[in-house]
C-alpha cells in the first residue's frame, strides 16, 4: 500500500474509532435569535493561533484556484473532519459535507470523495447509509485498505463481528502496515478476548518515530480500554495519561478518560480534567456527572444547561447522543424508565460496551429485566467480557431467573 494512503487510512481510522458522538445539524429558526444581553456568548470561534485553523485558509485558497480539483476538496475536508473529531465541533463536519457536495452530485464520485462522505455518514450514525458508499468503494477498488478499515471499524460499532472480521482480513492483506494488527486486536478486545487484544496492541506501541501525535495517542487509548475491560485500572490510568500527552485537547479521548476517571471513584480529578473542555457535550457530561456525585452547589445550574442542550438535540432531530442522554437520565435524572426506552432506542443503532452496560443498567434500574433480553443474547453470541458489566449481567440473569420462578409459582401455586 502506498505510504500516502497509509497515512489517509490511519486519519480516517483516528476520525471513527474513539470517539462517535458527532452533532452535525443546527435548528433553523422562522425568526432570528437576539440575545437578551450583550455578555451572552453566541459561538465561540477557532483560535487563528492554532495551526489547524490556519492550516484551513490554506487549504481553502488552494482550492480556490484549483475549484475543479477533487483531491484539493478531499484535503480540506479531512482538515475539518479531524478538527471536528478532536474539538467535538460538529459543525465542522457540515463544512467538510459541503466541501465535496459538488462531487457527490455525480454519476460515480470519486473514491476519496466517496471515502469521505462514507466518514461523515458514520460519524452522524447513518450506518447502513455508510456501509452502502464503502461497498461501492470495494465494488470499483476490491484492495481499498482506506475502505475495509472504515467498514471494520462501522460494524464494530453495529456488533456485526462477523462483518467486522472478514474486514479485518481484507484489510490485512491489502495493507503493508500495522492497521490489520491493530483491526484485528480491537475486534478481539469486543469478542471476550481483552489480553489478547492489549498484546497484540502492545506490539505496535511504538509506530515509529516519524508517527504523528494522534496516532501514538490512538494507540494509547486503545491499550487503556483493553485494560480497563480486563480490570487492570492502574494499567489504563497510565495509558490514558499517555495518549493525553500527545494530544493534549483531543475532546473524546478526554471525555473517555473522565468517563474512566467518575467509575474510579476520581470525581475531582475528572472536573479538573474536561473543566477546559465544556463547550463539548461529551466533557460537559462528565462535568455535571462529577459535580452531582460531590454535591457541588454548582451542579443544579449545570444541569439545568445540560437539559437545554438535550432539549436542543431533539429539536432539531439529533439523537447522535441516546445512549449519553440513557446514562444522565438515570444517573442524574432519576427516570429509569425513560432512560430504557432512550437505551432501547440506542440499541437499534450502536452496540458498544458503553451500550450494553447503559442498556443494562436501565433494565435493572426500572426493575424489568426481561427488557434486556436482547443484550444478554448479544453478550452470549459475542463472548463480550468487561469486569464493568459482568457484574451487570450476573445481576440481570438472576433478577430474571428469580421472576420467572415467581411467575411459576403464580400459574401453578
Amino acid at each position: 500500500m502506498h505510504r500516502n494512503a497509509c497515512r489517509d487510512a490511519l486519519r480516517v481510522f483516528l476520525s471513527l474509532a474513539l470517539l462517535l458522538m458527532a452533532d452535525m445539524a443546527q435548528a433553523e429558526h422562522s425568526t432570528p435569535y437576539i440575545p437578551a444581553h450583550p455578555d451572552i456568548v453566541l459561538q465561540l470561534v477557532p483560535p487563528t493561533t492554532d495551526p489547524r485553523v490556519r492550516q484551513f485558509t490554506r487549504l481553502r485558497e488552494d482550492l480556490q484556484r484549483h475549484p475543479n480539483d477533487a483531491g484539493r476538496a478531499v484535503a480540506l475536508a479531512m482538515a475539518y473532519i479531524d478538527y471536528g473529531r478532536s474539538t467535538g465541533d460538529a459543525r465542522f463536519l457540515g463544512r467538510a459535507m459541503a466541501v465535496i457536495a459538488p462531487y457527490m452530485i455525480q454519476a460515480a464520485p470519486p473514491i476519496p470523495v466517496l471515502l469521505v462522505h462514507a466518514t461523515i455518514q458514520q460519524s452522524r450514525h447513518m450506518f447502513q447509509a455508510s456501509r452502502n458508499e464503502l461497498m461501492q468503494v470495494l465494488k470499483r477498488d476490491p484492495g481499498n485498505a482506506q475502505a475495509w478499515l472504515t467498514l471494520a471499524t462501522v460494524a464494530m460499532v453495529q456488533g456485526d463481528d462477523e462483518t467486522a472480521n472478514d474486514a479485518c482480513v481484507h484489510l490485512a492483506n491489502a495493507s503493508s502496515d500495522f492497521m490489520g494488527i491493530v483491526c484485528t486486536a480491537s475486534l478481539r478486545s469486543l469478542t471476550g478476548h481483552p489480553e489478547q487484544a492489549y498484546a497484540l496492541i502492545s506490539m505496535v506501541e511504538d509506530p515509529g518515530p516519524k508517527a504523528p501525535p494522534a496516532v501514538r495517542a490512538w494507540v494509547e487509548g486503545l491499550l487503556a480500554e483493553a485494560a480497563a475491560r480486563m480490570g487492570k485500572p492502574v494499567v489504563a490510568d497510565a495509558h490514558f495519561r499517555n495518549a493525553l500527552q500527545w494530544t493534549p485537547g483531543d475532546n473524546f479521548l478526554l471525555a473517555d478518560y473522565g468517563e474512566f476517571l467518575l467509575d474510579q471513584g476520581r470525581a475531582q480529578e475528572a472536573i479538573n480534567l474536561v473543566s477546559g473542555d465544556t463547550q463539548s457535550d461529551t466533557s460537559f457530561l462528565v462535568l455535571v456527572t462529577a459535580e452531582t456525585a460531590l454535591g457541588l452547589s454548582r451542579a443544579k445550574g449545570d444541569v439545568a444547561e445540560m437539559n437545554a442542550r438535550f432539549k436542543s438535540m431533539e429539536q432539531r432531530g439529533d439523537h447522535v447522543f441516546m445512549r449519553e442522554q440513557s446514562s444522565y437520565t438515570l444517573h442524574i435524572l432519576h427516570d429509569p424508565n425513560v432512560a430504557l426506552e432512550l437505551a432501547r432506542q440506542d440499541w437499534q443503532v450502536q452496540r458498544s460496551p458503553k451500550d450494553v452496560r447503559v442498556y443494562l443498567e436501565a433494565a435493572i434500574a426500572s426493575q424489568d429485566p426481561s427488557a434486556a433480553t436482547p443484550v444478554l443474547d448479544f453478550i452470549a453470541r459475542t463472548h463480550l467480557y468487561d469486569v464493568t458489566l459482568n457484574p451487570l449481567v450476573a445481576q440481570v440473569q438472576l433478577a430474571q431467573a428469580t421472576s420467572g420462578k415467581a411467575a411459576l409459582t403464580r400459574r401453578n401455586p
